[in-house]
């Protein structure tokens, strides 16, 4: 059954605001995106958990728990853009056809910080990936690779996947105030577990990501499909009273 037009205007709408702020800013999209996605994921994790255990003590909300989610998600979004973009500019899934080699305008970026300043850099995206961020190269043609395609993904779950759950684990562990014995058992207890169950999981919906899916929306709709993988992370990180605790 279709979803009713008033949930479609809404859902409309929300990209249209979504699109827009990219367009104009889209590291602090990326920011406040990613960050808001994965508060989801852990407001859903502890709701299911309680659901899960019905004996446990009367749910009792951490709203620190996810606000420690908030801040990765947050700090994570432009780094997951600025890499989606390196990886559709060095893996373009179509040749293209005009000479010369891929380009990207060179503009200022805004800084998802107040106060930072980074240096000019390729824009991200604006309104056709890169083959419209390149008029002068030709456009985008012909049948897409299927060897671009899986070395994007191989590049993703070799090169940022193991990276992003280190950083995942050990901004977690500062964050709930684990001292270096305390971080280093974390990592030791939950980074090959949880590395293996992602690359069960993250190839083929990173596959779906980046053969279907606009360079724009790639890091929140990555974020959508993994609210059910922040619920994992959520359960799997904190499911143990931390034992080594900053005095």
């Amino acid at each position: 059954m279709p979803p009713p037009p008033a949930q479609m205007r809404v859902v409309s709408k929300l990209f249209g605001a979504y699109t827009r702020s990219f367009e104009r800013r889209p590291y602090l999209t990326l920011l406040v995106a990613n960050g808001l996605l994965m508060s989801i994921g852990d407001l859903s994790a502890q709701t299911l958990g309680a659901f899960n255990d019905i004996s446990a003590a009367p749910f009792a909300y951490d709203l620190s728990r996810t606000a420690r989610f908030a801040i990765f998600g947050a700090s994570m979004g432009p780094l997951a853009g600025a890499w989606n973009k390196f990886l559709e500019l060095r893996f373009p899934l179509r040749p293209y056809d005009g000479p010369g080699q891929i380009r990207m305008d060179k503009v200022k970026v805004d800084s998802p910080i107040p106060g930072m300043k980074l240096p000019k850099g390729s824009r991200l995206e604006r309104g056709g990936g890169a083959a419209a961020a390149a008029p002068a190269v030709g456009k985008a043609g012909g049948d897409v690779s299927a060897l671009a395609l899986a070395k994007r993904v191989a590049a993703d779950q070799l090169g940022m996947a193991p990276v992003s759950l280190f950083i995942f684990l050990f901004s977690m562990g500062m964050l709930e105030g684990l001292d270096d014995e305390g971080v280093r058992q974390k990592i030791k207890d939950n980074y090959m577990p949880i590395l293996l169950v992602n690359w069960q999981v993250w190839p083929i919906l990173q596959l779906i990501n980046f053969r279907y899916v606009p360079l724009k929306f790639r890091v929140p709709f990555g974020s959508l499909l993994g609210i059910l993988w922040t619920c994992f992370l959520s359960f799997k990180t904190q499911d143990q009273v931390p034992v080594h605790i900053k005095e």
